[in-house]
């Protein structure tokens, strides 16, 4: 496991004690598909620096619900720095946060979910 993905499995059992497995999948399905769509509009909204926050806030918060540390994280000082962050460190942090996304949905994608298909 990569310093991107600092998965916590501790905080991904709370969730499923408290869902159940199905539904702890299904959330975590969609939360990979919602996050993906929050990059994409990231990448064009450098100058709204209150949209990356509104951005950043929701991907810490779900990130950290299913034990993804690493990008709650980055994206916790995304959410603190936004008011006052050049583009071009917005444009840093943000793509950092992407690489630990994709780094977190290849984990989901070889642990989490294909265990359960099986």
């Amino acid at each position: 496991m990569t310093d991107l993905v600092q998965f916590d499995e501790s905080v991904y059992q709370i969730l499923v004690s408290e869902l159940g497995e199905e539904d702890a999948l299904e959330v975590l399905r969609t939360f990979l598909d919602d996050t993906s769509g929050k990059f994409a509009r990231m990448a064009t909204r450098f100058e709204d620096p209150l949209e990356l926050r509104r951005e950043a806030h929701s991907i810490k918060s779900s990130s950290a619900t299913f034990g993804f540390s690493a990008l709650s994280r980055l994206s916790r000082e995304l959410e603190v720095g936004s008011a006052t962050m050049a583009p071009a460190q917005m444009l840093e942090l943000v793509n950092k946060m992407q690489q630990s996304f994709e780094q977190a949905v290849l984990f989901a994608e070889t642990k989490l979910l294909k265990p359960a298909a099986a």
